[in-house]
């Protein structure tokens, strides 16, 4: 739930953040893609790397990958940093997307998945649904990106902490 504040900001201020630095809209709009570009390869790419590193591993990693990649998002300022922004985080989305529900089946079993999963989602819905209001409300207040970014990148920090702490990480040798 906390993590998921950030979640969505991309895909609601990327491209207004790419036009407020200079980036023409044709291009900026593309941006978005990038993500579910970035996003499909995640999916395929990491969920296969999951299951020979680890899923508990994989999966804190991605919360990792997507803190950092904003972190890149901070600095980006004209087209190419942000479509390399745009492509990472849409990698790690989409190993978040490939290994949740495996992640819920690891720890909980298959007895209640469905319902587990149903909750899981439904959790990333709200943060989704409050993350960019609030960075949007932030940017209004501010009249900058700067402070909506840092505190996406806060929830990750804090939600990455939470993961570590509580999951089953085993670190391979």
């Amino acid at each position: 739930f906390i993590w998921s504040f950030g979640l969505f900001v991309p895909f609601v201020h990327l491209v207004p953040y790419a036009l407020d630095h200079g980036v023409a809209l044709a291009a900026a709009v593309l941006l978005v893609g990038a993500i579910g570009v970035g996003s499909t390869a995640g999916r395929f790419l990491l969920g296969g790397l999951a299951d020979r590193l680890g899923r508990p591993l994989s999966f804190l990693l991605m919360f990792v990958g997507m803190g950092l990649s904003f972190v890149m998002w901070l600095f980006a300022m004209s087209l190419w940093p942000l479509a390399t922004f745009a492509l990472v985080y849409g990698v790690f989305y989409g190993g978040f997307v490939a290994l949740a529900p495996a992640i819920v089946i690891d720890y909980f079993g298959g007895r209640h998945a469905s319902s587990l999963i149903g909750i899981l989602y439904t959790s990333v819905a709200f943060g989704t649904l409050i993350g960019p209001s609030a960075a949007g409300f932030v940017f209004d207040v501010s009249h900058s990106y700067t402070l909506p970014i840092l505190l996406s990148v806060g929830a990750y920090v804090i939600a990455t902490a939470i993961l570590a702490v509580t999951s089953r990480v085993a670190i391979p040798h």
